[in-house]
């Protein structure tokens, strides 16, 4: 993939690279490391089936079960653990590639040196999970819950999942050269086995010069090709070893397990298993299709079915390479069978795909609600009102584009006797109508009950998930009879691809930001940012524009968990309510999907309709960033379009 980024978890295919080898402990490591991949991949349906039998119980005897929540945890933890290897091999981690692109030249010896670091932390990572796994052993450590489980259960399930890994950067780097492979092995050894020093390498530094050279080193090995989630990790340890005492890098394993085994964030895999099993079967389309019936007498009605068939999908699987893949692999090619301009329809899907990070579900609120530490149910009502005012903006523009398209196509017409198939008529019957909305009406019925469980109290956020991914499971297995494990496999493979690059980017962005709150660079920036007395919008303006840069690089769970510390207490301290905020800060995160150099829609986008030069791809999305600054300033100028939903049903 060109253009600055590299994200193949959601588009990769299901096979490993075709490599081949006739070692046979290289093909043992591989069965292994599939078995496991596949075995995890079963766990996410079972963490699904736990969290719903466990609502359902909840509901029958009046109590909840004591167990539940820490074995999700379990499950959903050693499910990402155990897969990192396979991700690793299917080259699924997000990266950016700017240095390749801007600096062609010496790409291998680059290559080499980047893997060289990610096997150097990954084998520091391994090693310090067997002794987090060995102390509890020896000590009998228990967790901390009412049920209390012994803690060797997920640390030994980490230390199996870090050492696959490692195993599998091995054989990457051996195969790239076995002499880097033995330099990097006798290095981490000899820091292994070194005794650590009693203070930290560097201290008294003023905390401005720490962060400083914190941000660089960041962008450095962000900017090598580094995976995102590594680039963290590798970012953290190194400012570990140089500015805090040696026995904190002992923790590393335990921050890290600590910090994604959280409920709430551990949700995030099953609302990516219910929009993987929505998207992966025909409801995009028949979605797509049910609106088209009945808008389709509207001027640039094509184009408006599109944009809510994006709204109503987003909503149902919250991810928005799903929404781009499952309404733009049918939308695109009826839009241009019916004359629209190649970019037109790229935009259009591209722009009504990022609706996924707005709409609830979204895993992106999520995590802010995580991180700012607000109430996630009304994060979630908050982005609906500034959702449908996009999805109306959208729309709105789709029309007066047709317009200028009908009238072109019209002229040429006239003129030159080419007719256009955007001057062609449709019908549709009023049976036809109805039976497609009928068979429609069970995804829409999924969206209506997740949200009603999850506003009526009935369920948690992750409760709501699982019982969501269930459910979407439960249909199309009726449906489109996605029941078979061939056919089901694939659903679960694709979620835990996902799954697992995302929650390891979050796992490795907490630990990020737990050394720079240590260093006091978070807190120090914030003072600054504050002791700079700007007027309060224009604090907001930087802010938002810091954001939609960073936009263009990172996607949006890594911009979240990175400078929320840094950009919340200025934003509460001027004022700003931090849900209004949550909402326009997404808002803004949508620009980048919708523009390059990374633009995640505009790849997904490219994936499902190659014959569209990326050149009219991202001039057709153009009008919808425009579209977006927009709805900010709508929202900055009348924040009730955010607020007031949250307020008139959670208060």
């Amino acid at each position: 993939m060109s253009g600055g980024a590299q994200h193949d978890a959601i588009l990769a295919t299901e096979a490993l690279p075709s490599e081949t080898t006739r070692n046979p402990a290289v093909a043992v490591f591989e069965a292994v490391m599939e078995g496991a991949f596949r075995l995890s991949a079963l766990a996410l349906l079972a963490a699904a089936g736990v969290l719903t039998f466990g609502v359902v119980m909840g509901h029958l005897t009046g109590r909840g079960l004591l167990w539940q929540d820490e074995v999700t945890v379990f499950l959903i933890s050693g499910a990402v653990f155990l897969s990192a290897a396979s991700v690793q091999a299917r080259r699924g981690h997000v990266a950016i590639d700017v240095l390749d692109h801007a600096f062609p030249y010496a790409k291998e010896l680059r290559h080499g040196v980047v893997e060289a670091g990610i096997l150097a932390f990954c084998l520091i990572f391994a090693w310090k999970s067997g002794m987090l796994l060995a102390e509890a052993v020896q000590e009998g450590q228990t967790s901390h819950s009412a049920w209390g489980p012994p803690l060797w259960i997920p640390y030994s399930v980490l230390t199996a999942g870090m050492a696959l890994l490692a195993l599998q950067m091995v054989l990457q780097v051996g195969r790239r050269s076995p002499w880097l492979l033995a330099l990097v092995a006798a290095g981490v050894a000899a820091f292994l086995l070194a005794t650590p020093p009693a203070r930290p390498l560097i201290s008294g530094l003023p905390h401005w010069v720490t962060g400083i050279a914190y941000s660089v080193v960041t962008l450095l090995v962000m900017f090598s090709g580094m995976p995102i989630a590594f680039a963290l990790g590798v970012v953290a340890l190194i400012f570990m070893l140089l500015f805090m005492p040696a026995a904190s890098v002992d923790t590393i394993a335990q921050n890290f397990y600590e910090e994604l085994a959280n409920v709430i964030i551990l949700a995030i895999p099953l609302f990516i298993l219910k929009g993987a099993t929505i998207g992966r079967s025909n409801a995009g389309k028949d979605l797509y299709s049910a609106l088209h019936a009945w808008l389709h007498r509207i001027p640039g009605g094509l184009g408006v079915a599109n944009t809510i068939a994006c709204g109503l999908f987003a909503a149902m699987a919250g991810s928005s390479p799903a929404t781009c893949s499952a309404i733009g692999s049918a939308g695109i090619p009826e839009m241009r069978a019916r004359g629209y301009s190649p970019g037109f329809a790229a935009g259009i899907i591209a722009a009504g795909g990022t609706l996924g990070i707005l709409l609830p579900p979204s895993v992106t609120m999520l995590l802010y609600a995580v991180a700012a530490e607000v109430s996630l149910g009304r994060l979630f009502l908050a982005g609906i009102g500034p959702g449908l005012l996009l999805i109306t903006l959208f729309a709105g523009y789709s029309m007066v584009r047709y317009r200028h398209e009908y009238r072109r196509a019209e002229l040429a017409a006239a003129a030159h006797g080419t007719h256009s198939a955007l001057l062609a008529d449709e019908h549709y019957s009023t049976g036809e109508k109805i039976r497609m909305v009928i068979w429609v009406a069970p995804f829409v019925t999924i969206l209506a009950g997740v949200m009603v469980v999850l506003y009526a109290g009935w369920a948690t956020p992750s409760e709501t998930a699982g019982v969501g991914a269930v459910l979407a499971l439960l249909v199309i297995g009726l449906m489109y009879g996605i029941w078979r494990p061939r056919l089901l496999m694939p659903i679960l493979t694709g979620t835990l691809r996902e799954s697992t690059m995302l929650l390891m980017i979050i796992g490795m962005s907490l630990l990020y930001a737990y050394v720079m709150s240590y260093l006091h660079i978070s807190q120090s920036a914030a003072d600054w940012i504050i002791g700079l007395s700007l007027s309060k919008w224009f604090l907001l303006a930087a802010i938002l524009l810091f954001t939609m840069v960073l936009g263009f690089f990172l996607p949006p769970v890594s911009i979240i968990l990175m400078t929320a510390p840094i950009i919340l207490p200025p934003l509460k301290a001027a004022g700003f309510d931090l849900i209004w905020f949550g909402v326009v800060m997404t808002v803004v995160m949508e620009m980048g999907l919708i523009h390059p150099p990374v633009g995640l829609n505009i790849f997904v986008i490219k994936n499902i309709a190659p014959d569209i030069p990326l050149k009219d791809i991202i001039w057709g999305t153009i009008p919808f960033v425009l579209i977006m600054m927009a709805a900010v300033v709508l929202c900055s100028l009348f924040p009730g379009i955010a607020t007031w939903l949250p307020s008139a049903v959670m208060n």
